[in-house]
């Protein structure tokens, strides 16, 4: 097992330290609640008059790693640097893989980040179907602002909700795979360590310091990271990821294994974000020195137990990471001036405060949520609050002219920052909406040009092209055209991050990091899908996944893979929305 680093105490001492400004919010309650869950949570009673699961079936694996690209991974395993993960995708040391199936083809959706990405892969839905627009996001019909994983807000409370309340799964707006397989097969077996997804799974295999740092990310690099040296940092997240491994071998040991196994790994992200070194030498750091040796004890553990012969290993990822300066320049955030809120404030706007809840008295006209990369700006009807007196009715959609105001704020201010110097030369494209979300247009978004005119996306790529950016107009569809399209906001700035090379000129919405992610570019957004399976010859598995394609590359198939892999077809569901 992996070296464990930092001593749970020290870790519980961390949690109710940071816990304690936020008390009045519930988080030091929502923790201890979190701490005494114990290493698992029974999701479901099994009904007595239930099939017992098909058996016959094949088994699966998922493992979920948080923040890897598939050119980093693909080229670590090839090169002979990842032994004991090649040998759980069943390589006999030659490094040719001969049973397992590398894909080079799946883009992650827009933005390319934590929530939105995994709530996609889950679902088998893109975005403006299953409604997790980010990692952060207002719902303007209930005026619910979700943060599921936190960047502009300093309350942790929703993100222990995740694992206490099941806070994440309540803001899908489709079943996941694991609700998917139970409609044919009410008797297969699911576990689910530490995902932030698992409605359907029969139990919850916890790590309380996962949780904790989830919780904290937006404050963790600041607050934190600061006091610890590289190698206490890499031990740190190392013990995040090793102990869910480590309470999954024992459970695995105790009893026969799930049929279907989804094990969440984050800590390779979050290194990333905070260590100095840069994001392709940190995640090197980190796969080697720490998801190595918990790739071999959890091999051995399915080996041990007989649950490996007759078991699809699948690797897969939500982002990649673009390296940016760990400064006030770079970093576009919420606090003091110089920064995106105030130049909608300098427009006239009132912006909500960032908090989750509001008092119903409050005041705000304006809307602001952060996605690395990408930002969401929401506006209101300002006809229907134009005294200030009373709260705008949120359930309005925006009009045109606010809109407009807006973004001209934005535009003009990136040409000549006279309204916020700090902000000049920031952003790449401010994209607005043009029309509504459940409507028959091809795009509801179009890139805003000055004046009050607009360009449709496809011709604004073509006079500029972006040659990182990867299916940029597809993907924005996939965010925007659908039942919960209008969760991404009327405006969405795009910065200036993954169109430049230069770490010095790439910017970012959020607190101070190392490296962060969310851009349309291939450093993002090219996802590894990894299928192997022992005794099984790589052209079959090819097949499996290719047929299931079909030569589309859409995020959202990773799902109807794995569903395929497990029942032999894709979901209905999937199928009929995949045309």
């Amino acid at each position: 097992m992996a070296n464990k680093g930092l001593g749970a105490r020290r870790i519980g001492a961390l949690v109710l330290g940071l816990c304690m400004p936020f008390v009045l919010g519930g988080c030091v309650w929502q923790a201890a609640q979190f701490w005494v869950a114990g290493e698992q949570v029974e999701l479901r009673e099994t009904d007595t008059d239930e099939r017992p699961a098909a058996r016959d079936a094949p088994q699966l694996l998922v493992v979920a790693i948080d923040g890897i690209d598939r050119h980093l991974l693909y080229d670590m395993l090839r090169a002979g640097e990842l032994p004991e993960m090649a040998r759980l995708l069943a390589d006999d040391g030659s490094n040719r893989f001969a049973n397992a199936w590398f894909e080079d083809s799946i883009v992650s959706v827009l933005p390319s980040s934590t929530a939105v990405s995994w709530a996609t892969t889950v679902t088998g839905t893109n975005p403006a179907e299953h409604g997790v627009a980010g990692n952060e996001y207002f719902i303007r019909r209930t005026g619910e602002y979700a943060a599921p994983v936190p960047v502009t807000i300093a309350d942790a409370t929703q993100v222990f909700n995740i694992y206490t309340e099941g806070y994440a799964n309540d803001l899908l707006e489709a079943p996941t795979i694991y609700e998917q397989l139970r409609e044919t097969d009410p008797g297969v077996r699911i576990w689910v360590g530490m995902h932030q997804f698992y409605s359907g799974a029969d139990r919850l295999i916890l790590t309380d310091r996962t949780a904790m740092l989830d919780a904290f990310q937006s404050l963790f690099a600041e607050h934190v990271a600061s006091q610890l040296t590289g190698q206490q940092s890499l031990s740190l997240f190392e013990e995040l990821d090793a102990e869910v491994i480590e309470n999954m071998d024992d459970l695995i040991e105790d009893e026969p294994a799930a049929d279907v196994i989804t094990i969440y790994l984050p800590g390779l992200d979050h290194y990333a974000h905070i260590n100095d070194a840069g994001p392709d030498v940190s995640r090197r750091d980190y796969l080697k020195k720490g998801l190595e040796p918990m790739m071999a004890d959890l091999r051995e553990a399915l080996e041990d137990a007989g649950e490996l012969d007759d078991r699809y290993i699948v690797i897969t990822s939500d982002h990649g990471h673009t390296g940016v300066l760990h400064d006030d320049k770079h970093s576009l955030s919420t606090d003091g001036a110089g920064e995106p809120p105030n130049v909608l404030e300098a427009a006239g706007f009132t912006l909500r405060p960032y908090a989750l809840e509001v008092d119903d008295d409050v005041f705000f006209d304006a809307v602001i949520a952060y996605q690395g990369a990408l930002a969401y700006v929401y506006v209101a009807d300002r006809t229907t609050c134009a005294t200030r007196t009373t709260p705008c009715d949120w359930t309005q959609p925006a009009r045109a002219e606010d809109i407009e105001t807006a973004a001209e704020a934005f535009f003009q201010n990136n040409e000549d920052g006279l309204l916020v110097p700090e902000m000049r030369d920031t952003l790449d494209m401010i994209l607005v909406r043009t029309a509504a979300s459940d409507g028959d247009a091809d795009q509801v978004f179009e890139v805003y040009t000055g004046h009050g005119q607009t360009q449709p996306i496809e011709d604004y790529l073509a006079a500029h092209p972006h040659p990182s950016y990867v299916d940029m107009p597809q993907r924005l569809r996939h965010l925007t055209i659908g039942p919960h399209g209008d969760r991404a906001g009327d405006l969405i700035l795009v910065a200036h991050n993954g169109d430049r090379d230069d770490p010095a000129q790439r910017y970012y919405f959020a607190p101070l990091y190392h490296s962060w992610h969310g851009s349309p570019s291939a450093r993002d957004s090219d996802l590894p899908l990894i299928v192997a399976r022992r005794g099984h010859a790589r052209d079959k598995t090819q097949g499996i996944v290719s047929a299931t394609l079909q030569g589309r590359n859409d995020q959202r198939l990773i799902a109807d893979v794995l569903l395929r892999l497990r029942r032999g077809t894709p979901s209905s569901a999937n199928a009929a929305t995949s045309q």
